[in-house]
């Protein structure tokens, strides 16, 4: 590409339209634009290649637990378990469909970005103006624009007259930007190019003609799409510890199969090694794998994210992917874009500075604002004009000044309008008394130089006034005026000099109340808050000081400073910079990735196309639901209905109330699995005969432990949930001793069980039949599960502490599962089914009396942890009060 089509914003109209071969009045004419259309193509987004539907269905039966579950399922029907294998294949088919339906939904963020598009555009052709598709624009193009309309491509400015954009989707910049055909510097930032307009961004006053530079996947919403392309969706933390969990427990059922077989082989003697022997050892050992893997823990999974979504739901939070409810809990890093997501995105005047200091100085200030502005406030209340003049015309309203009388008694009789060049805009008004006075307003480095100095009126005074006020974040205008001497004037070009100071207002985007208190219950939770923006660092600042974002060593870095760093020291400093200002979006993607390559899980948040790319690309993406674009929406994971920052924590609690969860009934499945290979293991070593057969194992897992399991997704928050550091993306889901909890938990279950079956075959109890033996067993391992699950419930608290019905939900499953086991023991048919026989009532409260073992034995512990982390004297008292 030539240099000067590389950098349009620092070359002139005339030289690029040379060089594009077009005429800046005329445009292109029709075989011109045949051929760039053959060398650029349509002003369209390349759609990016999806793989077929059916492609992305069998893609999901590849995950490690498909595949056991899928295992287990043809194992259950060898055995003629034909009931497992059915429930089993429902439970891959559901899972299968669920992660089929959120991967095709995922890629859909390319192609929203078409939908910026204006479906027409006025175009200069052949010397005609005509409306066209903006599809059919090429590079060369010559366009017109006027306030309202949508961009359709990336343009050189060659005319523009009050020519105003909104360029906050693409740059962030919460202001219009004013445009001009001046040339900009060679190394200007993409939200400081005056001389441009780009694709997506619209009109928000003025009107101007601008020359077509790039088109389609050129611009910079091209751009952004191919950004979007380049960034690979990270498996989640709870998916990374599930998948190392599985490989686990896969290791672990294999060689347990293989020891159990071979084990039970050769404890017979060699003569006995018969074809009998091999297929009854092959069936428990099939058996024993069955049982071990946890087959409705995809399904628990599964219903307990939708359960965080449901409540997340609630509390104003959408999630458009389930593994994200729990990833939001992980997060260490949040992301932020200022403007829309931390500030409220409307521009409203925060002091006012008037020269004098009656009490009316204020309403005469603003009185002033409102003759000298074009805001217009409409029949319904809602005020029409440009973010800057609607602010002003707000105040006014607020300060109770009637706008349309004052208008009415000082009707305007000339003006100049505002220019960026001028960057000021000048009316005269005819007052009551029949004189004509001169207001002047804009910005202070152009009226101030325009005002008399004197002892009431210290202009440089004033200047360090402005400085003050730019620095916390303001945007300043000031506003002057002159008494009109003659009628003639009002008819000539208007005469600014000799102008009387009135005051000065700062305008500012305000903070969010909630977003600080948000910021500070994430510090609390070990949570850093980055703001990222494409806003100037001088209000990035303000705005970061408002909200308490900074700490002592923190660093705020511009765009600039960012272009000069490579990756590495960009992921040196990344751990203390806090606000990076005046960016693009690769700069954001940047930056998301560097935080990542610490190990972090990043959530970012945004509103905006240049958003979009850094949204796909961090663990959770966080879109705004109202002022967000479709864009961003597709991009995200979560999307936040009400725009409010604060919802980001509630997400986030919810988050870690899901994985708690998940640890919980985890640590129940897998301890409950544990306790029955054991028991398997035990019998096969010790010589005993096999105390469970493989309907009470698979009775257990599908049945006695699913509705406890499914309970706990119901679980209420622990209590410090908030106010603890997130956990480690490295860390096991077992991590926190949850792992050698699991392990003793299922060793003490087993040998339990183990010594009842032992001591009911043994010589003392000789008139006991193994059918009994093996009844008590079964019950005594499913009961001690069910009075386990009720220990599990809290990690810190115990069971009285918790109560009862603080999840009746649990409760209820508990009992029904008591009811159910109960069922296999006393109805005759079930009996036959399960090879059970009645327990007596001593026998029963026996079996129940003994099944609470490892429910007092966790919350024992859970008062010994306690103890023991409590300080020295607290511990004293405990120790006296137990």
């Amino acid at each position: 590409m030539n240099q000067h089509l590389s950098t349009p914003w620092s070359t002139s109209s005339e030289v690029l339209a040379q060089e594009l071969g077009t005429d800046l009045n005329q445009g292109l004419c029709d075989p011109a634009v045949d051929s760039l259309r053959a060398r650029w193509g349509s002003n369209r987004i390349a759609e990016a290649d999806h793989p077929h539907p059916v492609f992305l269905f069998l893609r999901q039966f590849a995950d490690l637990m498909i595949g056991l579950l899928v295992v287990a399922a043809t194992i259950s029907g060898l055995i003629g378990e034909w009931t497992d294998t059915i429930l089993i294949g429902l439970i891959v088919v559901i899972n299968a469909v669920i992660g089929f339906l959120q991967e095709w939904k995922a890629d859909r963020a390319v192609e929203a970005l078409k939908n910026l598009s204006q479906p027409l555009a006025r175009v200069r052709r052949n010397g005609q103006l005509t409306q066209l598709p903006s599809e059919a624009l090429v590079p060369g193009d010559v366009i017109e624009i006027n306030a309202g309309d949508v961009v359709p491509a990336d343009a050189r400015i060659v005319s523009a007259v009050l020519l105003e954009v909104d360029e906050s989707p693409l740059t962030g910049e919460s202001l219009p930007v004013e445009k001009s055909s001046q040339k900009d510097l060679p190394n200007t930032v993409l939200a400081d190019r005056q001389s441009m307009i780009h694709s997506g961004t619209a009109v928000a006053q003025g009107h101007g003609r601008a020359l077509v530079v790039e088109t389609g996947q050129r611009t910079e919403i091209g751009h952004i799409a191919n950004l979007l392309d380049s960034t690979e969706e990270r498996k989640t933390p709870l998916q990374r510890r599930l998948a190392t969990m599985i490989r686990w427990i896969s290791i672990a059922v294999v060689v347990a199969s293989l020891v159990i077989f071979a084990a039970g082989v050769l404890r017979e003697p060699i003569s006995s090694w018969t074809r009998e022997l091999y297929s009854q050892m092959l069936l428990i050992a099939i058996s024993l794998a069955v049982a071990a893997i946890p087959e409705g823990l995809p399904a628990i999974i599964t219903v307990t994210l939708a359960l965080g979504s449901q409540r997340m739901v609630r509390r104003k939070a959408i999630t458009r992917r389930l593994t994200a409810v729990e990833s939001l809990g992980s997060v260490d890093v949040i992301c932020s874009d200022k403007t829309g997501t931390l500030t409220q995105n409307k521009m409203v005047v925060a002091d006012v500075h008037p020269v004098e200091t009656d009490n009316g100085a204020e309403t005469r200030l603003l009185e002033a604002m409102t003759l000298c502005s074009d805001a217009e406030a409409g029949p319904s209340g809602e005020i029409v004009g440009s973010a800057t003049e609607t602010a002003l015309l707000t105040a006014a309203i607020e300060h109770r000044i009637d706008v349309l009388k004052h208008r009415q008694d000082n009707p305007r009789i000339a003006e100049t309008p505002f220019s960026s060049e001028r960057k000021r805009m000048a009316t005269v008004h005819k007052e009551p008394d029949q004189q004509q006075r001169l207001y002047v307003k804009g910005a202070p480095d152009r009226v101030l130089p325009l005002c008399l100095s004197n002892d009431d009126t210290n202009i440089d005074q004033w200047l360090q006034k402005v400085e003050e006020l730019a620095r916390s974040g303001r945007r300043v205008l000031s506003v002057a005026t002159r008494l009109i001497q003659s009628d003639g004037e009002a008819s000539s070009p208007l005469d600014e000099s000799s102008l009387q100071l009135i005051g000065i207002v700062g305008i500012v985007d305000p903070v969010r109340p909630e977003a600080r208190e948000a910021i500070t219950v994430c510090k609390s939770a070990g949570i850093r808050t980055i703001m990222i923006t494409g806003d100037h660092p001088g209000t990035a600042m303000a705005v970061g000081a408002d909200l308490n974002l900074f700490d002592d060593l923190d660093e705020v870095v511009t765009g600039v400073e960012l272009e000069e760093m490579t990756d590495e020291e960009l992921i040196e400093r990344v751990q203390t910079i806090a606000c990076y200002a005046r960016v693009s979006p690769k700069h954001k993607l940047r930056i998301v990735r560097a935080l990542q390559s610490h190990g972090g899980s990043i959530a970012m948040t945004g509103d905006g196309v240049n958003d979009a790319p850094a949204l796909k690309q961090a663990d959770v993406g966080v879109a705004m639901g109202i002022a967000g674009t479709d864009v961003s929406k597709e991009a995200a994971d979560i999307v936040l209905a009400d725009d409010n920052f604060s919802t980001i924590v509630a997400a986030v609690e919810e988050g870690r109330i899901v994985y708690d969860n998940i640890r919980k009934f985890v640590a129940y499945l897998l301890t409950a699995n544990t306790s029955e290979v054991l028991v398997i293991l035990g019998a096969v070593l010790l010589g005993l005969p096999m105390p469970l057969l493989p309907v009470h194992l698979l009775w257990i897992n599908l049945v006695t432990d699913g509705l406890p399991a499914l309970a706990l997704g119901f679980e209420p928050a622990e209590r410090n949930v908030m106010k603890r550091p997130p956990r480690s993306s490295t860390e096991s889901l077992f991590g926190s001793g949850l792992g050698l909890g699991i392990l003793l938990v299922g060793i003490l279950m087993s040998v339990t069980c183990l010594g009842v079956f032992f001591a009911l075959i043994s010589d003392s109890m000789r008139g006991v039949s193994l059918t009994k033996a093996r009844t008590m067993t079964f019950f005594v391992l499913s009961v001690s599960q069910l009075f386990y699950v009720c220990g599990i419930r809290s990690f810190t608290d115990s069971f009285i502490r918790l109560g009862l019905w603080s999840n009746y939900r649990l409760t209820l499953a508990v009992i029904f599962g008591i009811l159910l086991q109960l069922c296999t023991l006393y109805v005759p048919f079930l009996q036959k089914f399960f090879h059970t026989v009645p327990l007596s009532i001593t026998e029963l409260f026996f079996a129940i009396g003994i099944s609470t073992i490892p429910f007092f034995a966790v919350e024992a512990w859970k008062v010994f942890s306690q103890i023991s982390r409590a300080p020295k004297s607290i511990r004293s008292q405990s120790a006296a009060v137990l």
